[in-house]
C-alpha cells in the first residue's frame, strides 16, 4: 500500500469510527473505562465510536479489543496538538481540499438527489407532446444579440396569442440549419430526454399555455405545450430489419416473414436478412423503447403491436422496413420497485450529475441570488472605456459596493475586481465578455460552500474534525512509525549485524528474456547476441522483440526453473511465454552471498517496524499516562440494558 493509499483509507477508517451507529443512552454511558491525559474515555464514547455493522451492538470482547486502539488514536491526536501538526500548513490545506469536495458531496447525496428526484418521480409518470421556436444564440453572444433575439420571440408569443399558427411562426422566426428549421413539432417525450432548462419549463405549462422567452445551451425558445397524457409503459423489443428506399428491401422482409411463417427460427432470421448488424448478433433486441429517444413514428408502430403475437407483420417507418417482436412490457410489482426503477433512470439522466458546477447551478436556483445590476453597469462601462488596456492595469474604483448577494453572503465591485486580476491578468478591457460575470458568480459561490454546508448541515462540521484528526494521526504515523529518516539507524545496525546470516542473496540467474510474435523476428535476436552483441542492444535495432532482464528475482516456477539446467552464456529451448514465443539468455550464475547494510536496509526496517512501533506507542502511552479499566468496562456492559 502507497502512502497516498495509506493515508486515504486512515482518514475514512477515522470518520467511520467517529461517525458510526448512535445507540440509545444507558445510565452506565458515563462510567469512565479508560484515560489519555487529562482525557476521560467514557463507556458510551466508546461503544459510540465502535464501528459494527448495522442494527447490531458490539460484543465485550470487540469493545476490549477496541478499547486500546481507541485509546492510541485519542493520544495520537493530542501528541499531534501538542507538536503542531493539526496547523501544519500542508495538512490545512489538504483538509480544505477535501472540504470543498465532500461539501459538493454532501448536498448531493443528503438534499440535491431527494429534492430532485421528487420532483423526477413526479413528471416521469406523464408525456408530453409541444412545439417550440428557437433562435439559435452563441453562449458569447453580446447583450444587443441576446436581447433583440428575447424581443423577437416576445413578438412571435403574441402573434400566437393573436390566433396565428404556430408552424407559422416557426418558419418565420426559428433559426435555419441546413434550410431546415431548428424549431417545430417535437415528439411525445417523458421526463430525462431533453435539457434540464427546456425540461422545466415545459413541465411547468399547463395544455395549450406558451411559455415566455428561456434560454438554453442551444439558443433561445418559446414553446407551446399541446397535449398531455400518462406514460406509456417502455417495450423491450427485437427486430428484423431492412433499411427504406429499395424495392429490395421490401422483397427482403416479406422474404423473411415468408420464412418465419414456414418455421425458421427468429434467431436465424435475423441472421440471415436483418442489415442492423448491431442488434443481429443479439438476436435482433434493440432494448427498451418509449417516447423521446426514437422517432415517433417509429415508436408508434412499436406501441400499436399486439404483444400476445410472436411477432409482428412487415412495418414501415421513417427507418425502414421492420418486423417485430415485443420481448417484454414494463412492469412493477410495487410502488416500491417502480420507484427503484426511476430512480436509477433518475441517476443516468441530465436531470442529475455528480460536478460541482451541478450543485452551484442548484444552489442558485434553490437560494436567493441578486446581481446589483448598477453597479456591475458602472464596473463594465470603466472597463468598455479602456479599450486596449490590460486588465490588470485598469484602476478601478474600490467602492467596496456589493455586486451580488447569495444567501446571506455578500460580494463587492473589488471581489470582482481581484477575481478578474488572478483569472485574466493579461487579457485586454476590450475581450471583457458578460460571460466573466457569470464565472465569477460560481467562483463565489465555491468559496462559501463549506460555510453553508456546515450552516445548512451542522452535523457536517464532525465529518471534517474528524477527517482533520485523521490527517494529523496519518502524519504522526508517518513521522515517527513509517518514515525512513526517522528510524534509529543503530537499531537497524544492530538488527544487521546481529542476524547477518538472516540478509543474504541465494544463488540467483542473471538472464535476458527475449521474446516476439513470430519465430522469425526471435531468431534475429538471437543471433544478434550469437554475434557478440550485448543483450540490452537487441531493443535498439529489433523493435519487435521484447526485451526484460533481471538479477535479483529468485524464481521457481515455470518458465524461470529453466534457468536452473542452463550455463552461462547459453540460450534456452524455446517455449511460449505470454502468447510469445520466447527464449532465456543466461548472462551468468551470481553466488550467494551477504547483503550489505544497503542492500538490506528495506528488509531490515520491515524487520524492525514492529519493535519500533512498540517502543514510541510505549512512549506514547507513558506521556500522556495512557490507563485502560478493564474491569469498569467489564461492569458497564454487564448492566447495559440497551445490549
Amino acid at each position: 500500500m502507497n502512502r497516498l493509499d495509506k493515508k486515504f483509507g486512515l482518514c475514512l477508517l477515522i470518520i467511520s469510527i467517529c461517525s458510526t451507529l448512535t445507540f440509545s443512552q444507558s445510565k452506565n454511558d458515563k462510567t469512565v473505562v479508560g484515560t489519555v491525559g487529562n482525557q476521560k474515555i467514557t463507556y458510551g464514547e466508546l461503544k459510540s465510536n465502535m464501528n459494527t455493522p448495522q442494527n447490531t451492538s458490539p460484543t465485550l470482547s470487540e469493545l476490549e479489543e477496541f478499547l486500546p486502539i481507541y485509546l492510541e488514536y485519542k493520544a495520537k491526536i493530542q501528541f499531534a496538538d501538542r507538536e503542531g501538526i493539526t496547523k501544519d500548513p500542508q495538512l490545512l490545506q489538504e483538509l480544505h481540499q477535501y472540504s470543498k469536495q465532500a461539501s459538493y458531496s454532501h448536498w448531493l447525496e443528503n438534499r440535491i438527489k431527494e429534492t430532485e428526484f421528487d420532483k423526477y418521480y413526479d413528471r416521469a409518470s406523464v408525456e408530453l407532446k409541444s412545439e417550440h421556436i428557437l433562435i439559435a444564440v452563441n453562449p458569447n453572444a453580446s447583450p444587443e444579440d441576446t436581447l433583440d433575439a428575447y424581443q423577437k420571440l416576445i413578438e412571435a408569443r403574441n402573434k400566437f396569442l393573436n390566433g396565428t399558427s404556430f408552424s407559422e411562426l416557426d418558419k418565420q422566426y426559428s433559426s435555419k440549419q441546413g434550410n431546415r428549421s431548428m424549431g417545430g413539432d417535437l415528439p411525445w417525450f417523458s421526463i430525462g430526454t431533453t435539457v434540464k432548462e427546456f425540461e422545466d419549463v415545459i413541465f411547468s405549462l399547463n395544455v395549450g399555455e406558451v411559455s415566455m422567452p428561456f434560454r438554453t445551451q442551444f439558443g433561445f425558445h418559446i414553446v407551446h405545450l399541446q397535449k398531455k397524457r400518462s406514460r406509456t409503459l417502455s417495450r423491450e423489443v427485437s427486430h428484423i430489419f431492412t433499411r427504406a428506399g429499395a424495392l429490395e428491401s421490401k422483397e427482403k422482409i416479406e422474404n423473411a416473414y415468408s420464412k418465419l411463417n414456414q418455421g425458421t427460427s427468429w434467431a436465424e432470421a435475423v441472421l440471415q436478412f436483418s442489415d442492423d448488424n448491431l442488434s443481429a448478433s443479439n438476436g435482433g433486441k434493440i432494448g427498451w423503447i418509449n417516447y423521446g429517444r426514437y422517432r415517433n413514428d417509429f415508436v408508434d408502430s412499436v406501441m400499436a403491436l399486439d404483444p400476445a403475437k410472436e411477432y409482428s407483420k412487415p412495418v414501415l417507418t421513417s427507418y425502414g422496413y421492420h418486423i417485430f417482436k415485443i420481448d417484454s412490457i414494463r412492469t412493477y410489482i410495487n410502488e416500491e420497485e417502480k420507484k427503484q426503477a426511476y430512480m436509477k433512470e433518475f441517476l443516468d439522466s441530465p436531470n442529475f450529475k455528480k460536478s460541482n458546477q451541478f450543485v452551484i447551478d442548484w444552489l442558485k436556483k434553490e437560494f436567493k441570488t441578486n446581481s446589483n445590476q448598477s453597479v456591475l453597469n458602472s464596473f463594465v462601462n470603466i472597463i468598455s472605456n479602456a479599450d486596449t488596456t490590460s486588465i490588470k492595469d485598469i484602476a478601478l474604483p474600490k467602492s467596496g459596493s456589493s455586486i451580488f448577494t447569495f444567501k446571506n453572503y455578500s460580494f463587492t465591485d473589488t471581489d470582482y475586481h481581484n477575481y478578474l486580476d488572478k483569472n485574466y491578468p493579461n487579457a485586454s478591457a476590450r475581450s471583457y465578455s458578460a460571460n466573466w460575470f457569470i464565472d465569477f458568480t460560481t467562483y463565489a459561490i465555491d468559496s462559501v460552500i463549506v460555510d453553508l454546508t456546515v450552516a445548512e448541515f451542522p452535523e457536517f462540521q464532525e465529518t471534517l474534525d474528524n477527517y482533520k484528526k485523521g490527517l494529523a494521526v496519518y502524519q504522526v504515523n508517518d513521522t515517527y512509525l513509517w518514515s525512513a529518516a526517522t528510524v534509529d539507524t543503530t537499531k537497524l545496525i544492530e538488527l544487521y549485524e546481529s542476524n547477518i546470516s538472516e540478509y543474504s542473496y541465494p544463488k540467483r540467474y542473471y538472464y535476458h528474456l527475449l521474446s516476439a510474435l513470430s519465430d522469425t523476428t526471435l531468431e534475429k535476436g538471437i543471433s544478434f547476441i550469437k554475434s557478440g552483441n550485448h543483450p540490452d542492444s537487441v531493443r535498439t535495432y529489433f523493435p519487435k522483440v521484447a526485451v526484460v532482464k533481471d538479477s535479483t528475482g529468485v524464481f521457481t516456477d515455470d518458465p524461470f526453473d529453466k534457468l536452473e539446467t542452463m550455463k552461462s552464456g547459453t540460450f534456452s529451448e524455446r517455449f511460449e511465454y505470454k502468447r510469445r514465443t520466447a527464449v532465456f539468455y543466461l548472462n551468468e550464475i551470481l553466488p550467494a552471498r551477504k547483503m550489505t547494510f544497503e542492500e538490506a536496509f528495506n528488509r531490515l526496517l520491515a524487520d524492525y517496524q514492529p519493535a519500533r512501533e512498540e517502543k514510541w506507542l510505549t512512549e506514547l502511552k507513558k506521556d500522556f499516562r495512557f490507563k485502560i479499566d478493564l474491569k469498569k468496562l467489564r461492569a458497564a456492559y454487564k448492566k447495559d440494558e440497551n445490549l
